[in-house]
């Protein structure tokens, strides 16, 4: 299974995107649009990540995650990548929505209402 991806702005030349199982990678000060066939889940392998989940036009919500914290994704939702702190970005695509990991508590007490749960622990809120 692949992912397609349109790059963002002047990102072309330092992001990749990852098939099912595989890392994509993104530079310092790049960012990566996705939007998986199926349901995935983003997992972030190597630093920290700002990610803004497209809900539909005009709608989105912003998440941050750090290295072992996962994200599900509905099939075909838009889902922009963008690595904090000036340091390089390593995600990998799951299958399936990581319904058997545990919600990280400060991202449940964050998101209350807005339906757009993070999994993991967090370490960067």
């Amino acid at each position: 299974m692949t992912t397609s991806h349109a790059l963002h702005l002047f990102a072309s030349s330092r992001a990749t995107g990852a098939a099912a199982g595989e890392a994509g990678h993104v530079a310092a000060g790049a960012a990566v649009t996705l939007a998986p066939k199926a349901a995935m889940t983003l997992r972030i392998a190597e630093g920290q990540a700002w990610v803004t989940l497209g809900q539909g036009l005009g709608d989105g919500s912003d998440v941050f995650l750090c290295a072992g914290q996962s994200l599900p994704v509905a099939s075909g939702q838009a889902v922009v990548v963008e690595p904090l702190n000036g340091r390089r970005l390593q995600y990998r695509w799951v299958r399936g929505d990581a319904a058997d990991a545990r919600p990280a508590t400060w991202w449940r007490r964050a998101s209350v209402g807005n339906g757009a749960p993070a999994w993991g622990d967090a370490c960067c809120a």
